[in-house]
């Protein structure tokens, strides 16, 4: 373009030396936009990279894919009324222009703008972060996030199968995020026989005191076991409180040591647990109103 440039001021013409000095300037700007856009893209990978490593203080990788297309949307805007300008475009006829046909573009495309300004959203209040477990009770969804894009959001279901779910419908669901929760709750009912009535303080007093010294239970927390009720068959005893185990696996192993404890601690009391019985009254032959008849249980 140089020479070209050159030649044409040989021949005086200045048509031409104006179109190539155009073509140059928007060939350096077609080539300072991909040099940008290549280390934008290199630097997005090394980010990510980095917060994938335990020790690294960078954590979000939902906030270093956000800020990456937000920076493409930036660089080709810019570079687009860049190369306008380098053409003597009139910006103001393609914006009047732009508005009308813009009604016509967002009423068409209504359903990819929601989708777009609901990634936005997404982006913006972060509700979930790639790596999260989440689910939504009102619209039946449940998974492990794996991408946040601008038009849809990819989960893992439980059974490994990929869902792709429009940003527009997640900003209308209720989302639970039980990835971000730092206790999980341990709550169930402990049911022993009426006959060891007079044992059951003494269960409720060791339960309470092994729960006390548990390392996996957390101490700030609710803690309460008591006999809550009179059953039908049973005396219940209800244990309420909080691990620091959240995973599931983990949770699971706390949870059992804690059930085979509890069953030790009966145990060691001489009590039982209860289970459902009846007791069935049998009048004997010749007996009057029951009496002198016999019972099985």
């Amino acid at each position: 373009l140089f020479l070209l440039e050159v030649i044409a001021a040989q021949f005086q013409n200045p048509v031409t030396q104006d179109a190539i000095a155009k073509g140059r300037a928007l060939f350096l700007t077609f080539i300072l936009t991909w040099l940008l856009f290549i280390w934008k893209n290199k630097t997005e990978s090394i980010l990510i990279e980095q917060s994938q490593k335990k020790n690294s203080r960078i954590r979000d990788e939902t906030l270093i894919s956000m800020i990456s297309r937000i920076l493409s949307v930036a660089l080709f805007t810019i570079a687009g009324i860049t190369a306008l300008g380098i053409l003597n475009v009139d910006l103001t006829a393609i914006i009047a222009f732009g508005g009308l046909g813009g009604l016509a573009v967002s009423w068409a495309a209504k359903d990819v703008i929601a989708n777009f300004f609901g990634g936005f959203m997404i982006h913006l209040n972060r509700p979930f972060s790639i790596g999260d477990w989440i689910k939504s009770p009102n619209k039946n969804f449940e998974g492990i996030v794996e991408q946040i894009g601008w038009y849809m959001t990819r989960i893992r279901t439980l059974e490994r199968r990929p869902t792709y779910i429009p940003n527009a419908l997640i900003t209308d669901a209720i989302i639970e995020n039980p990835g971000r929760m730092y206790h999980r709750r341990l709550r169930f009912t402990v049911s022993v026989r009426y006959e060891d009535f007079d044992r059951v303080p003494q269960i409720i007093e060791n339960t309470k005191t092994m729960l006390k010294n548990h390392p996996n239970i957390v101490q700030n927390q609710v803690l309460i076991v008591n006999l809550v009720e009179f059953g039908q068959h049973s005396l219940d005893i209800e244990i309420y409180c909080f691990s620091s185990k959240t995973m599931l696996s983990d949770f699971r192993k706390v949870q059992e040591e804690i059930l085979f404890k509890i069953g030790e601690i009966i145990k060691q009391e001489g009590a039982q647990f209860a289970f459902p019985t009846q007791t069935i009254h049998i009048p004997g032959n010749g007996s009057i109103g029951g009496i002198g008849g016999s019972e099985i249980s």
